[in-house]
């Protein structure tokens, strides 16, 4: 290969850093450094955020004269924390396929098969398969070991898709 730019012949066999959308045309992948560097800084910012949340919802619980989180106040804290990250992961990556984090580092969810954002329906999958386990009471500890076998799943596959890529029929690309 004697250009960086150019994909190299297609080999259904090897890793090459390339993929063919299923309406053709060929995308470069975006690496697993890349990826994790994004998901980083996404849990970084997502954490921020969740924090936010939670001292919000604290101070709430602790005006009504409560000496500390009910049940209904953990609800609460739950519902508003998986909404903070469907606004942070899937409204963005739905609409253009990057969030903060993948904007830092230059790379974009799209469409499998036309190279578009996600769409709505695959961005919520793609955020809810690693996402809703870990926050399931009783098996957490299994929900955190899936998340985490999702993000790695990526690494042994020949098109970097994580299982939640796979599910949605999400790439993930390099743009610079």
């Amino acid at each position: 290969m004697s250009d960086m730019n150019e994909p190299p012949m297609p080999d259904d066999n090897r890793r090459t850093g390339w993929a063919e959308l299923g309406l053709g045309g060929t995308v470069q992948l975006a690496n697993p450094g890349l990826r994790l560097g994004a998901r980083v800084l996404d849990v970084i910012i997502g954490g921020i955020l969740g924090v936010i949340v939670f001292f919000v919802v604290a101070a709430a619980s602790f005006d009504n004269g409560t000496s500390g989180f009910s049940t209904g106040t953990t609800v609460v804290t739950l519902i508003l924390g998986l909404l903070v990250g469907i606004a942070y992961e899937v409204w963005p990556t739905a609409l253009w396929g990057q969030t903060l984090g993948k904007r830092i580092v230059g790379i974009k969810v799209v469409h499998a098969m036309t190279g578009e954002a996600p769409g709505w329906g695959k961005a919520m999958g793609r955020w809810a398969l690693p996402a809703l386990p870990s926050v399931i009471p009783f098996i957490q500890l299994i929900g955190w070991i899936f998340s985490l076998l999702c993000y790695v799943s990526l690494t042994w596959d020949r098109v970097h898709q994580g299982w939640h890529d796979k599910a949605a029929g999400t790439l993930v690309i390099r743009l610079r």
